[in-house]
């Protein structure tokens, strides 16, 4: 038989049901681990973002008393604390928008712009009439 009349014959391969049988049982089990994995890592997910709402949540609480606060305060003149004097805010997270120079040289913080400060301020006290 020539070169030419065996690369014209037809291979075969034979592939036996069992190994189709096994590979098709491997190929279940691993998509069966991946899923369980993604819903374990979902769940962990789920879980952290459930974390991140009641944060948030706390967090807009916190930030209405702030905003009470500084509207209440016999300390908040022309819209600034006067109780507190910030010689780095940027070091404290203070926007620089919320603070004010005075001609002193005092920096303060606009507390409408920035009620974040009043939220647990120790020198808080109510104006009186």
């Amino acid at each position: 038989m020539s070169t030419l009349e065996e690369n014209l014959k037809p291979s075969i391969v034979l592939l036996s049901a069992s190994d189709l049988e096994l590979e098709l049982k491997e190929l279940k089990e691993e998509i069966k681990s991946l899923r369980d994995n993604n819903d374990v890592d979902h769940s962990r997910l789920n879980e952290k973002i459930d974390n991140v709402a009641k944060s948030i949540t706390w967090l807009n609480i916190a930030r209405s008393q702030g905003m009470w606060k500084s509207r209440t305060c016999r300390h908040m003149e022309n819209d600034a604390c006067s109780a507190w004097n910030v010689n780095e805010p940027e070091k404290l997270g203070i926007p620089a928008e919320a603070v004010t120079l005075e001609q002193t040289g005092i920096k303060r913080i606009s507390v409408l712009k920035f009620p974040e400060l009043c939220i647990a301020c120790p020198l808080y006290e109510a104006k009186r009439s």
